[in-house]
């Protein structure tokens, strides 16, 4: 397989720690606190930088094009690294991505892969209240965003400072039945795990020694489960106003004072992160998202009934209460 502009093999750079595991999505599904849970874990270093989105070169937008092409930019997130057993990252788009699950595979063929997937309902609506909130978003209305996909294939009604356009195509972003079998196929059942969101949520402790198992880990590991990436609103609606009309968006800004708070030696890592943490802080209050109508739940129930179907089958596991409606 030739390589992609974005792709490398472990061996072109010599020396360093390099991931060898990935949390590949989908998108508001859990990633975020898995992939903080895991920091914790004595025996496995993730970067404090989530979502570089090294691999996956047909995602669009700006921030695909951060690591994109370089691969010396990638591996400095992982040289705090120090032996640890695993090494992973997160990036969420990388289960929407036709390109990435090659790209890894191209990368590291005995890589572990976990999929961490929910109703994708809720999934659609959660992504759009956060690009709403990051400004990736324009429209006010959910129901519109989805009946705007065919206009933005064309290109239009999509802001200038969008940074992920592929999300705004959300009907095809819940598409996991066929985005799953990417990964299966390539690197082999044993070698992926499938995580249900539901249970992730509900028996939390149980789902993350699952994953410790998965990874060869000691599962005695104990910690406190937190709630983390709850919904979020623009506590100041000017800031974000100010910085979407310069063209840029809040998830760029976010990403540059990670990154530099993940690479910059001379502060100490404690005081980095809390100031990343502070900035964003100011920008933000956290609020429940209204539920959805029930007709509009129920539409959208039907349309995707057959790829429930389709990935109950894949997983051998009856997911058809995601598309049932009281």
């Amino acid at each position: 397989m030739a390589l992609t502009k974005s792709a490398f093999h472990s061996s072109d750079l010599k020396g360093g720690a390099k991931p060898n595991f990935f949390i590949v999505g989908a998108p508001k599904c859990g990633t975020t606190s898995l992939h903080e849970y895991l920091q914790r874990h004595p025996d496995v270093f993730m970067p404090f930088f989530k979502e570089p989105h090294f691999f996956g070169s047909d995602l669009e937008g700006s921030r695909f094009r951060q690591f994109r092409g370089k691969p010396e930019r990638y591996l400095k997130l992982f040289r705090d690294a120090r032996g640890e057993k695993r090494i992973g990252e997160s990036s969420p788009w990388y289960l929407a991505s036709k390109s990435a699950a090659k790209e890894i595979h191209a990368f590291d063929p005995a890589a572990k892969i976990i999929i961490m997937l929910r109703n994708p309902i809720d999934m659609m609506y959660s992504m759009w209240s956060q690009f709403r909130y990051s400004g990736n978003e324009q429209i006010e209305s959910f129901e519109e965003a989805l009946a705007a996909e065919a206009d933005r294939r064309a290109g239009r009604r999509i802001r200038r400072a969008a940074h992920c356009i592929t999300g705004l195509y959300y009907r095809e972003m819940a598409r996991f039945a066929e985005q799953a079998p990417r990964y299966i196929e390539l690197f082999g059942r044993e070698n992926v795990l499938v995580i249900i969101f539901d249970d992730f949520r509900s028996e939390t402790p149980t789902v993350f020694r699952g994953v410790l198992d998965f990874l060869d880990l000691d599962t005695s590991y104990s910690m406190t489960f937190d709630i983390r990436n709850p919904n979020k609103e623009v506590r100041l609606e000017w800031l974000q106003k100010l910085i979407v009309d310069s063209g840029f968006s809040l998830m760029l800004l976010k990403d540059r004072l990670t990154y530099l708070a993940t690479t910059h030696s001379l502060v100490p890592q404690s005081f980095r992160t809390r100031a990343v943490k502070g900035v964003i802080a100011v920008y933000t209050k956290y609020e429940s998202r209204s539920p959805l109508t029930r007709d509009f739940r129920r539409r959208l129930a039907r349309e995707l009934e057959s790829d429930i179907d389709a990935l109950s089958a894949l997983l051998d596991r009856d997911l058809s209460h995601w598309y049932r409606v009281d």
